[in-house]
């Protein structure tokens, strides 16, 4: 199966993740028999469909439990459960806690992320953006925690295959959130506004909403330390309410610098009064 086929059938689950889905419908969407996709899938990403539907299902509710203020009843209708026992159980065997225990440690589940090998936190600035949607041609990667080393591999691959366009923007879309998710199964989508061969690519949109711009300068191997001040601040400044959509990247070619810049847009759900 090309590695496009598998693509396509990542977004189809990650958008349909909470119902049940139709072996017909993958093969429809992949042109192979389900047993294929199956082997495949199961080779590659190194889990059963099943299995990554129902990680999914509960990492995507994890996210809601402590980005948002929205019933736990309510949650586990969201993403596709039947019943909140059912989501409790479930739940609980995959993160050893309740949800309801989720939600009153969100502020220690941070907490341990931010003060990882770094002494100070800043209040990080940051400025309010909409930004409309936007048609992009993208190309997903799984990798171990976000490895640098394989994001940069697919960047120039992508840049290879589109050196005979002048000018294009960069974003990378960081689909799982690493402190709740399971980190050796983090997705990052490297995505362009233009390219010189649409076959290479799927396509999506992305944006359309409210964000938290902050602004990343420097070695992008150091960008983790500006994530920490970010969640520094939306732990202890409350400024907004998170969305569960991903938060997506930039990558802007300052001519007049020698310092790498990444604006780095965070979904905002709402705002809130200090």
């Amino acid at each position: 199966m090309r590695i496009e086929n598998i693509q396509k059938v990542l977004t189809f689950l990650e958008d349909n993740y909470h119902r049940q889905i139709d072996p017909v419908e993958l093969e429809e969407i992949s042109n192979y028999s389900y047993r294929n996709i199956q082997r495949i899938f199961n080779a590659i990403l190194k889990e059963t469909i099943g299995n990554f539907c129902t990680r999914l299902k509960l990492e995507n509710a994890y996210k809601q439990l402590v980005y948002t203020d929205h019933s736990i009843v309510d949650i586990a209708y969201d993403v596709g459960y039947s019943s909140n026992q059912s989501f409790a159980k479930a739940f609980k065997n995959k993160f050893q806690i309740t949800p309801l225990q989720a939600r009153q440690n969100k502020k220690l589940l941070f907490d341990e992320y931010i003060k990882t090998k770094k002494d100070k936190l800043l209040f990080i600035d940051f400025e309010y953006q909409y930004k409309d949607k936007m048609s992009v041609y993208y190309k997903t990667l799984m990798s171990n925690n976000y490895n640098n080393n394989a994001i940069n591999e697919l960047w120039d691959a992508v840049i290879n295959e589109n050196k005979t366009i002048t000018s294009y923007k960069c974003f990378g879309v960081i689909v799982d959130q690493p402190v709740i998710s399971d980190k050796e199964k983090s997705r990052y989508e490297v995505c362009v506004d233009n390219c010189a061969n649409p076959k290479l690519y799927l396509s999506k949109t992305i944006f359309g909403g409210w964000y938290a711009k902050y602004v990343h300068r420097g070695s992008y191997d150091e960008i983790e330390e500006t994530y920490r001040d970010i969640y520094y601040r939306w732990l202890y400044e409350k400024d907004y309410e998170l969305d569960t959509s991903p938060i997506i990247e930039q990558y802007i070619d300052d001519a007049e610098s020698t310092n790498f810049v990444t604006e780095i847009y965070v979904p905002v759900k709402r705002k809130l009064s200090k």
